[in-house]
This record gives C-alpha cells, sequence and structure tokens, in this order.
C-alpha cells in the first residue's frame, strides 16, 4: 500500500522509525544510568509467565490490526498488479487515436478507431534517439469469439493480440509451458498460439483446428503452441490468443491499418513505468503531429491497483479504530494494576530517596520490554489474519476470475510494528505518571488511597471542556460539518461532570445525568432536530465519535446506577440458597474496584456495539441489494457483442432462426456506448471522460431502473424515462458523480467528472445541463440531466444515458449499439435462452449474462467480504477476554486474605471458584448486553434515515442472529476459561496460608 489516509507510508515508516530510535536511545541511556532500576523493571516479566502472555496478547492487538488492515491492502494492491502486468508486459504507454480507451469505473471497452500502419514508421523515426524507450510496437487487441470444432466448445469472447514480430524487441518473451521461447515468427499465416485459460476453455492442444470469428465470418486457424506471453491484453484468468499482425488484419478486415502502438520504456515490467513522465515529453509531441494520442497506460493502472490496497487499508484501519481504542484502555488499565500489586514496593522505593520519575522510569522500561515483543508478534499475527482473510474472500470470488496474491511489503511490517511500539510506549508511559503519583504510608501500608478531592481542578476542567465544546459547536455549525457539531455538543455536556463535582454533587448524579443526556442525543433520529438545524454532512469519523462517546456514557450510567440494575439479579439469586453467597461475593469486589470494573466494562462494550453494528450494518444492506428487479431493471438477460462485428438487429435475427424461440423474448432493448468528455455547465470543472450511453425507444419503454433524485416537474421514473424517449436533448445519470452530504465510502470506484449544486439525498433538484463532446471528432452537445439513477443499478448502467437519437445524430461514429437487454416471458428458461443466443451469435462474440445469476455472484462476494469484516472486528473481543484475565488475576492476588476468611468461615472450595467465575462472567454479559443494545439503537436511527432515500426504499434491519450467537457464545466460553485457572488456584488456598499471606 502507498497512503494511509492521506498520508504516504513511507512518510509514516520513516516517521515512526525516527520515534521508535528515540525510544530506543531513551533505553540505551536509562539503561547505562540506572541499571538498578532496568534490573527491577526486568525481573518482573518472568515471574508470572500467565499474566505475562496476557499483558503480551493484549499490547500486541492493536499492533495486529494495523499489521492486518496493511497486509490486505498490500495483497489487494499485488493481485491488480500482476493482473497488471500480465496483461500490458512490457508496455508503458498505448497510443491510439484518442486517449482514455477504458473506462475506468467500470471495466468496460470503448471503441477505438483503427489509422493507417505506415503512421508507426514515422512515430518510430521520431523517437529513434530517445534513450528512455526501449521499444514500438503496431498491433491489434480485438475480441474474437472461437470455437474448437474437435472439441466442440466456444469462448465467445477471446482476447486476440496481434503484432509484427519484427518490432517485439523489448516487449517480452513468448515461452511454450516447457520452457522453450518462440516469437510470432515462428507461425504461419493460419496459425496461432493460445494462453492457458483459452486451451482449457477450448479443450485446444497444439495441432488442433480453431474457428475464429470476424466481421467477415469464420477463419480456420491451428493451434501452434500453448504459451505463456505478460502483455497479450488479458489477465492470468482471461483466455488470450496471440498472432501475427498481417493475420489479424484480414480477419478483421483492416488490411494496412492497426489499432494501436505499444511503447516500452527502459527497465523492467515494473520499473519502466517510472520514466513516463520523460517518455510522455517526447511522444506526445510527435504523436500529436500525426492525430494520435498517448495514454500512460500500465502508470495509471499501477496507480489504481496502489489506490485500491489503500482503500483496503483505510477501511480495515478505521473500522479496527474501536479495537485500538479498547486497546489502548487495556494498556492503561494494566498498568494501573501493575501498580496496584506493586505499590508497598514502590512506596518503601519513595521512602528510601526514589523520586517519581524514577517510577515512572521503571514502568515505561517494562512497558517497553512488553511492547518490542508484543509489536513483532503483533505484526506478524497481523499479517496471518490478513492471510485467512483473504483465503475466505479469495474462495468466494474464483467465479469472478479474479485470483487473489497474498502478499505484504517489508514496508508495511516496519510501519505496523514501528506505530504498534510507539503507541503502545506512549500509553504506558502516560499510565506510569498517572500511578507514580502516591501516598507513602498508605502505598507502605498497602492501604486504599483516599478519594481525590474535587476542588478547584474540577472547576478548571469543567470550563475547558466547556470553552472546547462551545469552539467546536461554532466551527461545526458554520461548516455544516455535523461530526465536530456533534463533539462539540458533547463537550459541552461532559463539562457538567467536573462542574458538578466541584459543586458538590454526588457521583451518581454527576456521571449518570450527562451521560443519559448523551445517550438521547446521539441515539436522536436523524430528522429530529431538522426545524432548527440545517442540513449537515458527515462522513464515517461521526460513527466513530457517536461510538466511542456513547460506550462511556453507557459504562457511566452502568456503573454509577450498577446498586440498583443488580437488585433484581440478587433477588432472584435469594430463591436459590446455595448461590446468594457466591454471588454477593462476585458483586461485591467489582463494585468496589468501580474505575477497574469501568474500564473492563468499557472495553467490552466498545468492541461488542462494533461487532454487533458492523454485522447488522452490512447484512442489512447486503439483502437489501438482493432485488433483481432493482438490479435488473426489468431485463432477464443483457446480451454485448464485439465492436467488430456487431449484431444489426437482434430481434430480427433471432426471428430469422436460431436455436432461441422468438416467442420466449418480449423485449430486446439495445444500447450503445462511448467515452465522451464532459461538464457540467455554469460550473468551472474542467471536462473529463465518461461514459455516454444510448437508449433506443424499446429500452425506454421497457425499464423499470428506479431514481435516487428527481429532477422538478416529474413525478416518477416512469414519466423521466417517458421524457428522454420524447425529448433526445434529456438525460440521466448513475450516482457515481452524485454530491451527498453522507459520505461513508472507503475510495471504492472515483470519477473526474462530478456534480454540484444539489445533494441525492433530498430527493429533488432543479434541472442542469450537462456538456458532452467526442474527443475524437469534436462533436459536442448539450443534455439537460432529469434524474440520478439508483445506487443500486449494475456497472452497465454507469455514466450519462440519453436517448440513442441523440447519439446517433451527434455521435455517428459511435452510435452502433453492443449491448442489448432482453425482457423474456414469464415460465422461460433464462438458461437455455442465454445458451442459445451465444451459440446463435458466436461469430458476433455475443456474450449472454443472466442479470440473476451475476447478481448472485456479487452477493456472494459481498457476503463472505461481510464475515471478514466480522470476523475481523471479532478481534477486538481479544481485548475484552484478556482484560477479564488480567483483571482476575490481580483480584485474586488482592483477595488472598477475603478468600482465607471465607474459606475459614466455611465457604466451600466450589462456592470460591463459583463466586470468581461469575465476577468474570458478569462482566462479559453486561458488556455484551449493554454493546448490542447501543448497536441496535444505531442501527435502527440509520436504518429508518437510509431507508427515506429513494436507493433504499427496501433496506430493512437484518440481524444475524446466528453467527451473533455463535461469536457471544464463543466470548462466554473464553470468558470462562480465562478466569478458570486463577478462579481454581484461589479455590484451593489453605486458610491458613492465605490468612498469613503478606
Amino acid at each position: 500500500m502507498e497512503t494511509l489516509f492521506g498520508i504516504r507510508v513511507q512518510v509514516l515508516m520513516w516517521t515512526f522509525l525516527g520515534l521508535t530510535a528515540v525510544i530506543a536511545a531513551w533505553s540505551v541511556l536509562v539503561t547505562l544510568r540506572q541499571p538498578v532500576l532496568v534490573r527491577l523493571s526486568l525481573r518482573n516479566l518472568p515471574r508470572r509467565l500467565g499474566r505475562t502472555v496476557l499483558i503480551v496478547t493484549g499490547l500486541m492487538l492493536a499492533t495486529t490490526i494495523i499489521s492486518a488492515a496493511f497486509t490486505v491492502g498490500d495483497t489487494v494492491a499485488r493481485t491488480i498488479r500482476t493482473d497488471v502486468i500480465a496483461s500490458l508486459g512490457q508496455v508503458d504507454e498505448v497510443v491510439s487515436v484518442q486517449e482514455e480507451g477504458d473506462i475506468e469505473v467500470t471495466g468496460e471497452s470503448a471503441p477505438a478507431a483503427y489509422f493507417d500502419a505506415a503512421r508507426f514508421q514515422e512515430l518510430r523515426a521520431a523517437l529513434a534517439d530517445d534513450p528512455n524507450i526501449d521499444g514500438l510496437m503496431p498491433l491489434i487487441w480485438e475480441t474474437a469469439g472461437v470455437q474448437s470444432p474437435a472439441s466442440r466448445r466456444t469462448e465467445p469472447r477471446v482476447t486476440v493480440f496481434a503484432a509484427d514480430p519484427a518490432f517485439m524487441d523489448g516487449f517480452g518473451t513468448i515461452r511454450r509451458e516447457d520452457g522453450a521461447a518462440v516469437t510470432l515468427a515462428d507461425l504461419a499465416p493460419d496459425e496461432v498460439y493460445l494462453n492457458r485459460e483459452a486451451a482449457d476453455g477450448l479443450a485446444a492442444a497444439p495441432g488442433d483446428p480453431l474457428l475464429v470469428y470476424g466481421p467477415a465470418g469464420p477463419r480456420e486457424v491451428t493451434v501452434n503452441a500453448v504459451v505463456r506471453y505478460d502483455g497479450g491484453g488479458t489477465t492470468t484468468t482471461e483466455p488470450g490468443l496471440l498472432m501475427r499482425l498481417a493475420t489479424a488484419q484480414q480477419l478483421f478486415q483492416r488490411e494496412g491499418q492497426v489499432k494501436h502502438i505499444a511503447v516500452s520504456n527502459q527497465g523492467d515490467a515494473e520499473s519502466g513505468a517510472a520514466l513516463t513522465d520523460q517518455v510522455l515529453a517526447r511522444v506526445r509531441p510527435a504523436a500529436a503531429a500525426l492525430g494520435l494520442a498517448v495514454e500512460p497506460t500500465k502508470r495509471e493502472d499501477l496507480q489504481t491497483a496502489d489506490e485500491a490496497g489503500d482503500a483496503f487499508s483505510t477501511f480495515f484501519v478505521t473500522f479496527g479504530s474501536f479495537a485500538i481504542a479498547a486497546g489502548i484502555m487495556l494498556i492503561f488499565l494494566i498498568f494501573v494494576m501493575l501498580a496496584a500489586e506493586r505499590k508497598p514496593e514502590m512506596g518503601i522505593s519513595r521512602a528510601i530517596g526514589a523520586e517519581r520519575q524514577h517510577l515512572v522510569q521503571m514502568f515505561a522500561f517494562e512497558g517497553l520490554a512488553y511492547d518490542v515483543f508484543a509489536a513483532a508478534v503483533g505484526a506478524l499475527a497481523g499479517v496471518a489474519v490478513a492471510w485467512v482473510m483473504t483465503a475466505l474472500v479469495a474462495t468466494a470470488m474464483t467465479e469472478t476470475g479474479v485470483e487473489l496474491r497474498r502478499t505484504v511489503t517489508v514496508q508495511s511490517l516496519v510501519t505496523a510494528a514501528t506505530m504498534g511500539v510507539v503507541l503502545t510506549f506512549l500509553v504506558v508511559t502516560v499510565s506510569a505518571w498517572r500511578v507514580s503519583v502516591l501516598n507513602v504510608v498508605a502505598a507502605i501500608r498497602n492501604l486504599p488511597e483516599q478519594g481525590r478531592r474535587t476542588g478547584r481542578a474540577s472547576l478548571v476542567w469543567g470550563v475547558v471542556l466547556l470553552a472546547a465544546g462551545l469552539l467546536l459547536l461554532v466551527l461545526g455549525y458554520s461548516s455544516r460539518q455535523m461530526t465536530p457539531f456533534g463533539l462539540g455538543l458533547s463537550f459541552v455536556i461532559l463539562a457538567a461532570v467536573p462542574i458538578l463535582r466541584w459543586r458538590g454533587a454526588p457521583d451518581r448524579a454527576a456521571f449518570t445525568a450527562p451521560a443519559v443526556v448523551l445517550l438521547v442525543w446521539w441515539l436522536l433520529p436523524a430528522d429530529a432536530l431538522d426545524a432548527i438545524l440545517p442540513e449537515m454532512e458527515s462522513d464515517f469519523n461521526l460513527f466513530i465519535t457517536a461510538g466511542l462517546i456513547m460506550v462511556t456514557a453507557a459504562t457511566w450510567v452502568v456503573m454509577y446506577n450498577s446498586d440498583l440494575l443488580l437488585r433484581p439479579a440478587m433477588a432472584a439469586a435469594g430463591r436459590a440458597p446455595g448461590v446468594l453467597p457466591s454471588v454477593k461475593a462476585a458483586v461485591t469486589y467489582p463494585l468496589a474496584n468501580r474505575f477497574r470494573t469501568g474500564v473492563t466494562l468499557a472495553m467490552f462494550t466498545l468492541v461488542v456495539f462494533t461487532l454487533v453494528i458492523g454485522a447488522i450494518m452490512t447484512t442489512s444492506f447486503t439483502e437489501a441489494y438482493d432485488d433483481v428487479a432493482l438490479y435488473g431493471g426489468g431485463f432477464d438477460i443483457r446480451a454485448e457483442t464485439v465492436r467488430t462485428n456487431p449484431v444489426e438487429d437482434l430481434r430480427g435475427s433471432i426471428a430469422a432462426g436460431t436455436d432461441v424461440d422468438p416467442e420466449d423474448v418480449q423485449v430486446v432493448a439495445d444500447q450503445s456506448l462511448l467515452v465522451a468528455e464532459a461538464r457540467q455547465a455554469g460550473t468551472d470543472r474542467a471536462p473529463a471522460p465518461y461514459p455516454l450511453r444510448g437508449l433506443d425507444d424499446a429500452f425506454l419503454d421497457a425499464t423499470t431502473f428506479g431514481m435516487a433524485a428527481i429532477a422538478e416537474g416529474y413525478g416518477s421514473p416512469q414519466e423521466v424515462w417517458a421524457a428522454l424517449k420524447a425529448n433526445p436533448t434529456l438525460a440521466v445519470v448513475d450516482g457515481l458523480p452524485a454530491p451527498r452530504r453522507a459520505r461513508f465510502a472507503f475510495g471504492g470506484p472515483q470519477t473526474d467528472f462530478q456534480l454540484e449544486g444539489f445533494f441525492v439525498e433530498d430527493g429533488t433538484f432543479a434541472p442542469f445541463q450537462v456538456e458532452v463532446r467526442d474527443p475524437t471528432t469534436g462533436a459536442a452537445t448539450q443534455l439537460t440531466v432529469i434524474g440520478v439513477l439508483q445506487d443500486v443499478v449494475p456497472p452497465s448502467m454507469v455514466g450519462i444515458s440519453t436517448s440513442q437519437r441523440t447519439v446517433e445524430q451527434t455521435f455517428p461514429a459511435g452510435a452502433q449499439p453492443n449491448a442489448h437487454f432482453l425482457r423474456l416471458r414469464p415460465g422461460a428458461d433464462v438458461d437455455q435462452v442465454a445458451a442459445g443466443l451465444e451459440s446463435a451469435f458466436l461469430g458476433n462474440g455475443l456474450e449472454a449474462v443472466v442479470l440473476q445469476e451475476e447478481l448472485d455472484d456479487s452477493l456472494a462476494v459481498s457476503r463472505s467480504f461481510n464475515y471478514v469484516v466480522e470476523g475481523f472486528l471479532g478481534l477486538g473481543l481479544v481485548v475484552g477476554v484478556a482484560a477479564l484475565g488480567v483483571v482476575t488475576a490481580r483480584s485474586v492476588v488482592e483477595r488472598r486474605h477475603e478468600i482465607g476468611i471465607m474459606r475459614a468461615i466455611g465457604f466451600e472450595r466450589g462456592r470460591v471458584q463459583l463466586s470468581i467465575l461469575l465476577e468474570s462472567s458478569m462482566v462479559a454479559v453486561v458488556g455484551i448486553v449493554t454493546g448490542t443494545a447501543l448497536a441496535f439503537a444505531t442501527a435502527l436511527n440509520i436504518i429508518r434515515d437510509t431507508r427515506e432515500q429513494p436507493s433504499w426504499a427496501n433496506l430493512e434491519l437484518t440481524v444475524p442472529w446466528l453467527a451473533l450467537g455463535v461469536i457471544f457464545g464463543v466470548v462466554l466460553v473464553a470468558a470462562v476459561i480465562t478466569a478458570y485457572l486463577p478462579a481454581r488456584r484461589a479455590s484451593w488456598a489453605y486458610p491458613a496460608e492465605a490468612l498469613r499471606y503478606e
């Protein structure tokens, strides 16, 4: 991956390496100056190995999450990069009649015109002295249908790579599967090479005849060999065929013409892209003089790969931020508890002359020892977690033709490890400073600290919070940003806590009242304050802010009212006299240590909240997307032909005699596609490439695609489509370039073409004009946009869609439809019709896609990804389990005398053990219940607000009960197991020994 939250990872790596070096230098300095403190710090590590393991497990979680996110990003980037290299090989730039031969947001191929091959020689002569260019090659990249008569198998869309063998130096080596190098010059005019995917799909072997379909019909060729070649225009999972340029020119009836000129830069398949700027500076003027344009194809494709990896890393780091926050709380809790355990030792140290800074150094050095080991283990554990995650997704993506390639870079590992070291060390140092503040006499005698007085300091904190809150409120209101506004209001409410304590209010009232107000504010429906607040914009930061604040408020409510909440449980336990003593013991100790229990509860609540709301929202949106009526727009099959040999009249051709029963086909609608330069009129935005689609009257009559927003003056999507048919100057656009108030995307498809002046969430907008221009011919027109398509439309509807008549009149060169949408009669066999179409129109390279199957494949990937996200979020529960283990282990030590007394007065071992197990389970259960309740309330608000948008009118709350039940069951069992060992050890203590314990 290259960036995280917009910051280059390389910068992050060197920054955190520098900070780690500073920490290392500090540790060396302390070791040299205070060796005794260092020995005192390190001697505690091997004393209790079990607890050390728990501490390291908790400390390493933040590093594990960061490392896993980075590894996922590296894997995604490497997967796409590998496909780019397999497709382009040594080709770095491509010269054609126009730029942007591909539509990046949909992956579709737009038509590119052929040009006279003589221009290649002119360009080659103009660039002959450029040292950065390794070679130029004239070529044809096309798609054709191929059939094997021997096996009777067909491939409707095979990528044909055809080049002049005389100019292939510098463009890589073609190798047979046995490793022997071959060239296109070795081919006879009617011979071809196949790649492994094409050979498998056609069941063809060397020597077999094939039929390759061009505009004039099929041409028989013979398979010379099955080869491997990077640069043939195919990824590792796509079928490809290699032939001589002259043969392809005859096949596609383009004698004396080529479609592209490939440019190879000096360097290998990846490093050559670094010279793109220097090469473009020479190639662009020379190509422009010949009426050609040059595209930095490889560099842009590699950048797309890196951006995809960055988006995935950002997604997982953002979702993991709750678990990281829980990990920070665990670090703080661990060292507060370690300080409590060593309080007498610390008091004696202070009594004999040790300063506070010495105590801080001791704890910081001990924490650093845990930290370094945890960071190293966490970085490696993150790689393992990421590989498991990607393996699960890879299984579902098999049908999509994408093969994930798991990898991790040294840069990612180093960055994750050093970020973990620095983050943990900072928290440890702050924790150490806090615990170093102690009363020497109370510490030596191991007495509890007196409660902190709430004097002037409380008032100061209240004023600071109030001032900061008011400032954020003003900033958020003026900028219409919900995150700073909500955070500012929260600070204002939180300011009441120290102010109430300063005024002498009891803690229950001082903490509970503001906490309840905070919960009410953050759980209000989105439209509750529309009458007094302007429409606010928001992003994912709002969700993180709301989650952290709600969990804090809920923890306060529970902890400061726990005696009231536990009364029903105590009443129920009273009906079982044998259990009541254990329950009372289990309840008393946590309530006596409110801070420790509260932090542990907050950790559990936070990760459960994240897990539950993530599971609910991903499942709900996935299920809402599972509607073929919305996705298909009223059609059952999408059939696409190759551009070199389209079907002029698909309905007429079906009726003329095919295996498809014409009675099965109710509607045949056509769609044309070209890449135009578009901009919104009246804005200062520059024109940007974007798909322009022409829809014929049959499409406009039959489609049921819905609208996310409709222009004023139109009442329904049907009116919009009817208007497009009646008025060819009108158009609709998809939702990608449309502005939104809620921006929760993590880098998905990005478009340079953007709109402004309205928000999709409003549902209506004033009609606006879009200027559209064909960059090849210069033809232009202005369209009035009257609709924004729903978010659930397929990629084949991405773009500016208008009447086919507009395209034919203004852009005749790109007006030939090559996509066809079919609606079948009820009861017709969709699969049989699709197979019949592909068989009948093999020569046209027709590929029939059953829209229900396409939707099912997409949903399978989405559901697998949802499981991965849920599992990733579930890592945070490791923090809760580790916290329970640490707290239980410490409570057993602290209560040694108490346990001895309990045993002496008749408590059986089983009751002592039950008491400790109930104590741990109670925290876990309360955390699960509280987190789940907060998640449900938040999810209901999100779904209620989203459902008001036309795109998601069918959105319903869908809860994956089975998955959540299994996860919570595993967590509870893990919590009990973690607490079992210290509980068992405590129950087997002899009363006499426990009472003598010091």
